[in-house]
């Protein structure tokens, strides 16, 4: 495994006390510089993977995100990964999962590209290259 190779981490407050360290986060819907863990599979406005959870002592949720980079990120095991493989939100967790993308109409949002295999397990890290993409698919 390559590891993490942050290019960018950025401090930001969470809606709530985010308690996973290697999970996807969200703009908030609610407050403005906020991020949020999303609201289900395949969620939108991807901002970066937390790399710490929000301290227990913290009055503001804050927390760091690496937006641009190398990222460990928990895959939610629902399915192998393979390198190469183009990874979206799997949950409500942050954790991701492999898509292929396919003919259809519905917006579609890619967070990233896996840089290393992992079987269906829960929680499994997988060094992912942070490429936020959009693509059209069922």
């Amino acid at each position: 495994m390559a590891k993490q190779t942050p290019v960018l981490i950025k401090s930001f407050g969470g809606d709530t006390a985010i308690a996973s360290a290697n999970v996807c986060v969200v703009a908030s819907g609610t407050n403005a510089g906020n991020v949020a863990l999303p609201g289900g599979a395949l969620a939108v406005k991807f901002i970066g993977v937390t790399q710490e959870p929000v301290a227990a002592s913290s009055t503001s949720n804050e927390l760091a995100v690496m937006v641009a980079g190398i990222a460990q990120v928990q895959s939610d095991g629902s399915a192998s990964v393979t390198a190469g493989d183009y990874l979206v939100i799997a949950n409500s967790s942050g954790q991701v999962k492999s898509v292929t993308p396919a003919s259809g109409t519905n917006l579609r949002q890619v967070v990233g590209i896996a840089l290393n295999s992992a079987v269906n397990t829960a929680g499994l890290l997988i060094d992912m290259l942070i490429q936020p993409a959009v693509y059209i698919g069922a």
